[in-house]
């Protein structure tokens, strides 16, 4: 789109307000807790702004040098990359779209890391689950893919379903 002499290029907005059913988050509690002590993680697929299924994953990660005793999948996950290509096929069979993740931080804030940071896209959603303290956190990521910022983001939960019932 130009405006006068000035090129501007759109930018992948995420909404300030991510929508998940009552189920959704059960669904995620569960799994991201059986991971335990180690990050557990999940896709999250949908609508912008809505999501219509989370897609449970294992943690992939495996360390670069295994010498390096203070990277672990307990600070660390990863998602194998032949799951996502089948999640995103799956996903676009349903004109969905992928949100973004949520995962788990068993010892730290539920803010992101900047490892966090480092796998996203401008407009992904991140819901990070923390136990020391136990919480949420529910961000959108934005600026530019070198750069980006996490923004809060809040969590609308609809319909039945809550934790531990």
């Amino acid at each position: 789109m130009e405006s006068g002499r000035q090129v501007i290029e759109p930018q992948p907005v995420s909404p300030p307000l991510l929508v998940l059913h009552g189920h959704w988050l059960m669904v995620l509690e569960r799994d991201l807790r059986s991971s335990w002590p180690n990050e557990g993680c999940a896709l999250l697929l949908g609508e912008p702004g809505r999501v219509q299924w989370v897609w449970p994953c294992l943690n992939a990660w495996r360390p670069a040098d295994p010498q390096a005793s203070t990277l672990s999948r307990r600070n660390r996950f990863s998602i194998d990359s032949a799951e996502l290509v089948v999640a995103q096929r799956w996903c676009r069979d349903r004109q969905w779209q992928l949100l973004g993740a949520a995962h788990s931080h068993p010892t730290g804030p539920v803010t992101p890391s900047a490892e966090d940071l480092s796998w996203g896209w401008p407009g992904a959603v991140m819901l990070i689950r923390g136990y020391a303290p136990l919480a949420w956190g529910a961000w959108y990521l934005s600026g530019q893919q070198e750069s980006l910022q996490p923004q809060v983001l809040t969590l609308q939960i609809t319909g039945e379903g809550h934790l531990g019932k």
